[in-house]
């Protein structure tokens, strides 16, 4: 079974990609992302950078088929 990654691509209340980081230069990654949407907590700053340094292209593709 695939290991989920911390950050949520996709919300999972509302289904929406959007996210609202409000943040200033430097912002520490504990700083929280929120669904544009809905305003659901998706992650930390921290976990969007890790998933954006990882090689998990499978998430991607996923996203693609949807």
């Amino acid at each position: 079974m695939p290991i989920r990654p911390a950050f949520q691509l996709i919300c999972v209340h509302c289904n929406a990609l959007g996210i609202i980081l409000d943040h200033v230069e430097n912002a520490p990654s504990s700083t929280q992302i929120r669904c544009r949407h809905c305003g659901a907590p998706r992650g930390t700053l921290g976990d969007l950078r890790n998933l954006a340094q990882s090689y998990r292209h499978d998430l991607y593709e996923a996203m693609e088929q949807r």
